[in-house]
């Protein structure tokens, strides 16, 4: 372990310790489903498991499933209608946008930094290539050169190297 002593969670929080989303969003059937899910999205979910790890029966659980395959969070990937088979749409912005904030309820409450991470973890692989070009084109009238007064560790790269000619 790292050493680090992580701040005391303050009394008047401990109530929500234990709620969905540190009881932002209260402790609805919804809610937990919700959790459940955000909290292991590589997992294939079924009705009865969510029955048994919120403690809420099925009529509610199968009400809060519809909902959340009608908001487009999880999609059902049986072909059995009577046994369906929930999985995360990870690639859903309310799955990330969800996550994020599982991640920022963490940091608020321990002190952490895993939203950061977890944002620069995503603007890495998703947005980066989007936001960032991959080169730099400029209205340079003069003479370009190539190659031969470039330093040898340059040359031995294989790339060609371009350089303004003076």
């Amino acid at each position: 372990m790292s050493g680090k002593k992580l701040p005391e969670l303050p009394g008047e929080l401990e109530e929500f310790l234990d709620k969905p989303y540190g009881g932002l969003f209260g402790n609805t059937v919804l809610a937990q489903v919700v959790e459940e899910i955000v909290a292991d999205p590589t997992m294939d979910y079924r009705p009865g498991y969510l029955e048994e790890m919120t403690g809420k029966k099925a009529p509610s659980i199968r009400e809060a499933l519809r909902v959340l395959v009608r908001l487009g969070l999880i999609e059902n990937v049986s072909s059995d209608a009577q046994h369906p088979v929930y999985r995360v749409v990870v690639e859903s912005k309310k799955f990330i946008a969800l996550s994020l904030l599982a991640y920022a309820m963490i940091d608020d409450r321990d002190g952490t930094d895993c939203m950061n991470t977890a944002i620069q973890d995503y603007y890495n692989r998703s947005l980066r290539a989007k936001a960032e070009p991959l080169a730099v084109a400029t209205n340079y009238a003069g003479e370009w050169t190539t190659g031969e007064d470039c330093s040898a560790r340059e040359a031995e790269s294989k790339y060609s190297i371009f350089s303004v000619g003076a």
